[in-house]
């Protein structure tokens, strides 16, 4: 058992740590042996590799120390210093007393606890994209060497004639006027002897929005520019052999800068170049910039630097064109066969100053040619320099969400050499480089096919925020992280993106407490599009996610001043006693709207709320709090069932449900009911009551719910052990359905309950992925982030076979499972330093077990009189299979 995938916690990248107290976390890799458990670890810290080999020197022997503990490790020895290279390794020992050391890592810390840049924040004056470039030499051979950079609204970042990294799109998105992120890059292998070329193109994103005339959402709903210039700011750190150092920051001395052939940087998908304006070989040596302007030094932005915590930007595939069709002429259409958040790559030669037109989308009109929703204009126009070759030109600040790319002022005639040939189109997917967690298939190809959709429109909305739909808003509307989150985090690891998420709200939240829709908040929307609880208790809901999914206290501890702010903003918003009553409701139960009841829904999510209020405050030992929350939680509960449980008729005054306010009662309504039970409002002598009217409004089987509700739905039918429910209703033929989606071929998952929604890359209604691997698949966390582990798949009827893993905080969790008339079959993984609670389906009371050959004992239980063997094991692999006792 060895300790591997050792992390600071909360940071994507190694670079720039800027805390300092940093938190240290592995994962454990197994033998073949079974049971494996950590029972004591030993992390070393020193600022060489040599000190961790010795023991002598270091900045931080923890000592062995009697725990289990692999998550959050806090550090605790001597202070750390700013921009400091510092080296790692983890001990663990097993139950047998042996110990295991991992490898060597290190860390570079970034500007700790508010010490200043070196640097100058340098522009060229102007809101346009711009160049700025410097020479420098080297006075020794070099051992190590960082760079700290930002550039807003965007950045690349270039030495000596080579881009540096693979990022695109940095910095992430914020409240400029809070925070600034800057990015690290081990830049050592990029330097060169004797002379050196760092360079940065950089544009305009939502630091200072330009629009061209053409669609950027945000322009006439209250966003407002956080500069008028453009400017970037970096340090290169460089260590050499003989122990001296070099710091290159940007100045006015010898950083020159000019105008960009980017000409246009619109966020939301369009730009202009003019090729025949770019300095070819300005990130090398050899070029001339004699004729460039001097750096100016601009006053800085009002936030603060602070490291960029999340995973970058980067391409995650590129997807070459399956098709092109001529629908008019001179018009072609680039099909790529995934609908994506692209960065869209041309290919195309032909004469100096002729332009070509690129409109990316994803819908299509009769005729052939491509469609935006709500006609929104957006494209990019790239103007030859006519070199004879073939021109390969994409995007460098902006990405849009499309399968198809129409290109227009060209020809694909070779014999017309009035106008520019397009060769090629292809498509850089681009996403948050957070990695991929969970894979799912089944006997039944459309469900693999259902998973697959919904997480390309995951990736397509992670970005350095998680957006609602990568064409029209791009915004970060917050419900989606907690909503959405526990279906996203069963594929993406995004630990790091959701406290940088937690931290953007924190920043958005005004000063009466309350947490806006939207964070960063670059457009200003008024009434439930500002302010709806389900979306502003993200600030709760999701901190709590990261704690439950990853052992992750950090954003309890960063977000609880603006929790207890934003319930303070919340009861001022009480009505009739205890009621919220403002708000989307179940938004998107029908395209475009929200829903009904709306009392009943922010209500039930506001009891919630106190609920969890009072989890955190116990766990940060603040007792009063704890008292408070408690007394809020259970008057917000009793007033709800007082004035919300009533008899459905006085006719049956013992058939119990919850009614609106006023007192109507739709039967029908399956969200009004299924809220209550899995939030656990419903009194235990009337839970009977409530789950009978739930079957009745569930009984055609049909989905009826927005994306509010969804979530609750599949959580308390599954919770009463009708999982046969949810997946009829994920079946369905026709809308609502998500089989549907499926069958009419789309490649990522459509906004509302429609074939002809207006965005077709949305995934806020994505929550039967987390039912698919919780609930079909059977993972899930028991307590402790993994630490206790519940396996239960499914035994659907029409599904035979399934099989996923699920990679863990703790290691990767597996399950293959079969069954038919005579025999069941379940295979498992379970991660090292893990317990795991399996529900195997009996074929009968009386059935027998089997682990490989031998006879296992085995509890029985029953659910809705289905039998099912308990075992409990520790780490490893395991085959069960299940006989008659007659075989």
């Amino acid at each position: 058992m060895k300790p591997v995938l050792l992390k600071i916690k909360n940071y994507a990248s190694p670079i720039g740590i800027d805390t300092s107290v940093p938190i240290f976390s592995w994962q454990l890799q197994g033998t073949d042996l079974r049971e494996e458990l950590q029972t004591h670890y030993r992390v070393l810290v020193a600022k060489d590799e040599s000190s961790l080999d010795s023991g002598v020197g270091l900045v931080w022997d923890s000592e062995k120390i009697i725990s289990s503990n692999q998550l959050h490790i806090t550090y605790k020895g001597q202070p750390l210093q700013s921009v400091n290279e510092y080296f790692w390794k983890v001990g663990v020992w097993d139950s047998n007393g042996l110990v295991t050391w991992s490898e060597v890592v290190s860390f570079v810390t970034g500007y700790l606890e508010g010490e200043p840049w070196k640097a100058k924040w340098i522009g060229n004056g102007g809101c346009k994209p711009f160049y700025a470039r410097h020479s420098f030499e080297l006075k020794a051979r070099v051992k190590r060497a960082y760079a700290f950079v930002s550039g807003l609204g965007h950045f690349n970042f270039y030495m000596n004639g080579r881009k540096v990294g693979n990022h695109e799109m940095d910095p992430g998105w914020t409240n400029y006027h809070r925070s600034v992120q800057y990015v690290g890059f081990d830049v050592t292998d990029n330097l060169i002897p004797d002379s050196n070329i760092v360079g940065l193109h950089v544009g305009n994103g939502f630091f200072a929005g330009d629009s061209g005339g053409r669609h950027f959402y945000t322009m006439d709903k209250g966003y407002e520019p956080y500069g008028s210039q453009l400017m970037a700011i970096a340090e290169l750190h460089i260590q050499y052999e003989d122990g001296s150092n070099t710091i290159i920051c940007t100045d006015a001395r010898g950083w020159k800068v000019r105008d960009s052939a980017t000409t246009l940087a619109n966020v939301y998908g369009s730009e202009n170049v003019d090729a025949r304006r770019y300095p070819n070989g300005w990130t090398g040596a050899s070029y001339d910039d004699r004729s460039w302007e001097k750096a100016e030094l601009l006053f800085p932005p009002a936030g603060k630097l602070t490291v960029q915590n999340q995973p970058p930007i980067t391409v995650k595939h590129i997807y070459d064109t399956v098709q092109i069709d001529e629908p008019l002429a001179d018009v072609f259409v680039f099909d790529l066969g995934q609908n994506m958040s692209g960065m869209f790559e041309i290919y195309v030669s032909g004469p100096a100053g002729s332009k070509v037109t690129i409109k990316p989308g994803e819908l299509m009109r009769e005729d052939g040619t491509i469609a935006t929703p709500w006609d929104i204009v957006t494209y990019s126009e790239y103007i030859l320099a006519g070199t004879g070759e073939v021109e390969i030109w994409k995007p460098d600040f902006s990405y849009y969400g499309a399968r198809w790319v129409q290109i227009e002022g060209c020809t694909r005639d070779e014999r017309n050499q009035t106008k520019p040939y397009i060769h090629d189109v292809k498509g850089h997917f681009v996403t948050s480089a957070s990695l991929s967690t969970g894979v799912l298939e089944t006997d039944d190809l459309r469900i693999g096919k259902l998973a697959a959709i919904i997480t390309k429109a995951i990736e397509s909305n992670l970005q350095s925020v998680h957006s609602d739909c990568p064409t029209i808003e791009k915004l970060g509307w917050i419900e989606t992280a907690g909503l959405m989150g526990p279906s996203i985090m069963y594929v993406k690891d995004v630990e790091d993106l959701w406290l940088k998420i937690v931290k953007d709200m924190i920043e958005a939240q005004t000063e009466e407490g309350l947490v806006p829709d939207i964070a960063p908040e670059y457009s200003r929307f008024t009434e439930g599009f500002r302010d709806s609880i389900a979306w502003g208790s993200s600030i709760i809901s999701v901190p709590n996610l990261l704690f439950e999914t990853y052992g992750n206290v950090t954003a309890i501890e960063l977000a609880y001043t603006a929790m207890k702010a934003y319930m303070s903003y919340l009861k001022s918003k009480e009505v009739n006693g205890g009621f919220i009553n403002h708000g989307l409701g179940d938004w998107g139960i029908h395209p475009q709207t929200g829903g009904d009841y709306i009392e009943n829904v922010e209500t039930a999510i506001y009891y919630d709320n106190y609920r969890l209020m009072v989890k955190f405050a116990k766990m940060l030992g603040i007792h009063e709090d704890v008292e408070h929350y408690t007394y809020e939680a259970e008057r917000i509960r009793s007033l709800y069932n007082e004035l919300l449980l009533r008899p459905i008729s006085d006719r049956d005054p013992e058939g119990y449900a919850y009614h609106k306010i006023t007192g109507e009662f739709d039967p029908d309504n399956q969200v009004v009911q299924a809220i209550p039970l899995f939030l656990g409002l419903v009194p235990e002598d009337k839970r009977m009551n409530v789950e009978t009217a739930l079957l009745h409004a569930a009984s055609s089987r049909q989905l009826r719910s927005g994306e509010i509700g969804l979530r609750f739905l599949f959580g308390a039918l599954s919770d009463m052990k009708r999982k046969d429910i949810v997946f009829d209703m994920m079946m369905q033929p026709e809308h609502p359905s998500y089989i549907r989606f499926v069958e009419m071929g789309e490649t990522a998952l459509p906004e509302f309950w429609t074939d002809d929604a207006r965005s077709r890359n949305h995934d806020m209604m994505g929550h039967i992925l987390e039912w698919l691997y919780k609930d079909l698949l059977g993972i899930s966390s028991i307590s402790g982030a993994y630490k206790e582990i519940s396996i239960a798949p499914y035994r659907a009827e029409h599904v035979k076979q399934i099989r996923g893993c699920y990679h863990s905080v703790r290691g990767p969790i597996c399950v293959e499972f079969s069954h038919c008339k005579d025999v069941v079959s379940l295979s498992v993984q379970i991660p090292p330093n893990t317990t795991a609670r399996v529900q195997i389906p009996l074929l009968a009371a009386d059935s027998l077990v089997y682990e490989h050959v031998q006879s296992i004992e085995h509890e029985v239980i029953f659910e809705e009189g289905q039998p099912f063997g308990v075992v409990r094991v520790g780490s490893g692999r395991y085959a069960f299979r299940v006989v008659n006792a007659s075989f």
